[in-house]
């Protein structure tokens, strides 16, 4: 887990969580809350992508996303690097503030709506926070509740309940009022699997992924003019001239939310190194 999902196509749906840096408290404010809601909301507008559900704890987030012509991994970027300075500057501190990679769950389609929204709505009262979902402020259970179309996707889900939004509503509230599994066993359904679907559609995922370049690779490719600048790199080489193209390939994996150790070992170095590299610290002969 904590890795990005390696497959990304029109229409995929992810359950994405976030945490702040070792687990700190992140969101401790109001107004930080908010702030993450208009970026989000921001970003929803810039990349056209469906939001289905959030919450946003002290210090972590859920989202429940269906991203279409923009990867999950761009959308995520920019939502994370803009709060990250946000919150650096409010703080007058430096570093990391999330944890170095978000967890995006592939979910096999919209017939897990239901049990995706319903988990995620319910992590404050899972936290002891409130009794009720209706009582936390920041989740999207209020759009549900009073049939606000804004920023959430809600007509998706409640289409499904039932075409009369009347009825889709009660229902919606029938459902999110039923008693809870035990919470591990929801855990290690919706935020300890690398996909949420029918073993059917994993084996399919899994093969896919076996057939495809890492994603590293891709991106390496995507950084060097030519096969042989990819293969020179791989191999170690040390030439001065392929600086740039290193650069070029640490940069295009941080914005797909590789970790430096990652990036690193792909190519044969390590993470301080890969560091190094950013700071324009010429490792080479």
């Amino acid at each position: 887990m904590g890795r990005k999902p390696r497959i990304e196509y029109y229409g995929a749906i992810y359950h994405i969580i976030q945490r702040g840096n070792n687990r700190k408290s992140i969101f401790k404010e109001d107004r930080e809350k908010a702030y993450l809601l208009e970026i989000l909301s921001e970003t929803k507008e810039i990349f056209d992508f469906k939001i289905f559900a959030y919450v946003i704890m002290n210090n972590h987030y859920h989202f429940l996303i269906q991203a279409f012509n923009i990867p999950i991994s761009k959308i995520m970027h920019r939502i994370n690097t803009r709060y990250a300075k946000y919150y650096n500057y409010k703080m007058k501190r430096t570093g990391p503030v999330f944890e170095d990679r978000y967890t995006g769950i592939l979910v096999q389609d919209e017939g897990y709506l239901f049990t995706l929204i319903r988990y995620i709505h319910n992590n404050p009262v899972s936290a002891k926070i409130c009794k009720t979902m209706d009582e936390y402020k920041w989740s999207s259970d209020i759009f549900y509740r009073i049939n606000m179309v804004n920023m959430v996707d809600i007509d998706e889900f409640l289409n499904m309940l039932s075409l009369n939004r009347t009825k889709a509503i009660e229902k919606y509230i029938e459902l999110m009022e039923e008693d809870f599994i035990d919470d591990e066993i929801m855990k290690d359904i919706y935020e300890r699997s690398s996909i949420i679907g029918t073993d059917e559609f994993k084996r399919s995922i899994e093969d896919i992924e076996e057939k495809d370049l890492s994603g590293l690779d891709r991106i390496l490719r995507q950084a060097c003019p030519s096969d042989e600048e990819v293969e020179l790199i791989k191999k170690g080489s040390r030439k001065r001239y392929l600086t740039k193209y290193k650069r070029r390939y640490i940069e295009l994996s941080k914005e797909e939310g590789y970790s430096y150790d990652e990036i690193g070992k792909n190519i044969g170095i390590t993470g301080s190194a890969i560091r190094s590299i950013l700071k324009g610290r010429d490792l080479n002969d």
